[in-house]
């Protein structure tokens, strides 16, 4: 079976399609350090799960000049990575350098609402 590829990847949050040339999506898990003073010296520390988790990270670089909103929570997805649902914008970038095209980068937390 071939290995899927990325072309015709799709990219949109709130409702604007980006025209993008990377879209990648992450997510991790918070732990803490649950040890406690009877672990015996040169043991290994015990870890577990935070009570709270953050959501994935989805970041995007695109061509043009596109703004996205960082008032609220919007739809966001790319059916290409399984990425759909809420997610807020926590940062974005615009560049312009000489003999290239303009274009942008931005962060998106997936949110539960």
């Amino acid at each position: 079976m071939p290995i899927p590829d990325s072309q015709g990847t799709t990219f949109e949050f709130n409702g604007v399609v980006f025209l993008a040339t990377n879209v990648k999506c992450s997510g991790s898990v918070n732990e803490i350090d649950a040890s406690t003073l009877d672990l015996p010296s040169g043991s290994m520390k015990a870890y577990q799960p935070a009570p709270l988790v953050d959501g994935d990270t989805v970041s995007c670089t695109y061509y043009g000049t596109q703004r996205p909103d960082q008032t609220d929570t919007h739809t966001i997805s790319c059916l290409s990575l399984g990425i759909s649902g809420k997610a807020l914008c926590t940062k974005w970038e615009n560049e312009a350098k000489v003999g290239e095209l303009l274009s942008g980068s931005a962060e998106f937390r997936m949110s539960a609402t």
